[in-house]
């Protein structure tokens, strides 16, 4: 069996878990795996954005990537000022 084909049944699988019921069946392989990418980063957005980039960067979307790590560069430094000033 492929790593693809077992990849398929893990997220074949894993929509039967998480989701209910009625939506099983409309839940995209996609919003499975991103589920489980936020589970198994434990929701750490920087961990996350990681998995962002490389699978990116993989697809050779080299141009948006760098866009996009920009990005992400000021709204985190943005973040982290607002959270100094609370901290104040």
């Amino acid at each position: 069996m492929s790593i693809n084909d077992k990849l398929k049944n893990l997220l074949d699988e894993a929509k039967e878990q998480y989701f209910v019921d009625d939506y099983v069946s409309k839940a995209s392989y996609e919003e499975t795996l991103g589920l489980l990418i936020s589970k198994f980063c434990k929701w750490h957005g920087e961990k996350i954005f990681k998995v962002s980039t490389s699978a990116f960067e993989d697809s050779n979307f080299h141009s948006f990537n760098e866009k996009f790590e920009e990005l992400w560069k000021q709204t985190m430094d943005k973040e982290e000022k607002e959270w100094e000033q609370i901290q104040v």
